[in-house]
């Protein structure tokens, strides 16, 4: 009898800490640095990685933002040159070189501005082409110039990280 006793415990034990197992969500075993605060874009809450910084290449003093982020449940891609008067147009192209030689064309879905910005919605095959390659050149084109990124290993790292993050993180409501 205290043998039943003794596998009854067992078996609830073991099955009350699997379903603590299973209330532990991904998201909460990483170190993610995503962030979420009260502002809504486009009327719409949103959440973001930290901003990779690049500095245009051959050049001392221009400098543009790689930053993901996610509204719902799309994945964005932005991505702002800090110069004066950069005039982008839609559908204008976002070339990414890798280091395995292939190159990929994200086009810029923002509206036709001279700020500088490109927006893309990631897809689920431009995330995985993200994640399964390094980028060794950006290139943005312009109506004007077209700009040259050189990311570091550390960019794509972080940028693989952010990433999978955003994959696992769902945004809170208010």
């Amino acid at each position: 009898m205290n043998v039943f006793k003794i596998l009854f415990l067992i078996l609830l034990f073991s099955i009350s800490s699997s379903v603590k197992a299973q209330k532990i969500r991904a998201i909460d075993t990483l170190n993610c640095p995503i962030s979420q605060n009260e502002l809504l874009l486009s009327g719409k809450l949103f959440a973001s990685a930290p901003p990779i910084l690049l500095r245009v290449f051959n050049e001392d003093y221009e400098y543009a933002v790689f930053q993901l982020g996610k509204r719902k449940s799309s994945i964005y891609l932005y991505f702002k040159i800090f110069t004066d008067n950069v005039c982008v147009k839609q559908k204008q192209p976002l070339e990414l070189y890798f280091k395995n030689g292939d190159m990929y064309i994200l086009k810029n879905e923002f509206a036709v501005n001279c700020d500088g910005t490109a927006a893309v919605q990631l897809t689920r095959r431009d995330r995985k082409k993200l994640m399964n390659n390094d980028i060794k050149t950006i290139k943005f084109f312009t109506l004007k110039r077209d700009y040259e990124f050189s990311p570091t290993a550390v960019d794509n790292q972080n940028l693989k990280e952010y990433l999978h993050c955003l994959k696992l993180y769902r945004i809170k409501r208010k």
